[in-house]
């Protein structure tokens, strides 16, 4: 698996996120300043709920669009002989199941498909994502109790 096409995907995953949320906070925007969403009364907070929204969609716009500037001008390291950290795509051994799992700093929770594989990307934050930093390829790690997974392979 070939991580510039993981990164292709990313990008036009969070690109396709980001005209959601810039649709969205174009409507709560125009909500927010329409004169039927004026308050009539101190208890019709309409209008100041819709800003508040906007807001929240403006700020989401915002880490979205430095995320895909990071991705654009993002090389991810070469993990041979090395431990788990940003940039590694990592092959587990789920009680069976191979589960393909992509360290990355923006855009955890995606779920790429990729060739014939899905690649779940992570961050760090992530339970998934604490368990599986400065693993090596043949540890064993979990995020439950009585979970044992195997880490088959690191790129």
């Amino acid at each position: 698996m070939n991580k510039k096409s993981i990164l292709t995907a990313l990008i036009a995953e969070l690109e396709s996120e980001l005209r959601r949320q810039m649709a969205a906070n174009e409507r709560a925007s125009e909500g927010a300043t329409n004169s039927e969403t004026r308050a009539e009364t101190k208890w019709d907070t309409c209008g100041l709920e819709l800003s508040y929204l906007a807001r929240g969609y403006a700020q989401q716009c915002e880490l979205l669009a430095e995320s895909i500037l990071h991705f654009r001008n993002y090389t991810p390291p070469d993990f041979s002989d090395r431990s788990i950290d940003y940039g590694a795509l990592v092959k587990v051994n789920a009680d069976g199941e191979l589960l393909f799992f992509f360290l990355a700093k923006y855009g955890g929770g995606t779920e790429l498909q990729i060739e014939e594989n899905e690649v779940t990307v992570i961050t760090a934050q992530s339970p998934v994502g604490m368990a599986l930093l400065n693993k090596k390829k043949g540890d064993k790690f979990g995020f439950r109790p009585g979970m044992k997974w195997t880490i088959e392979s690191i790129e």
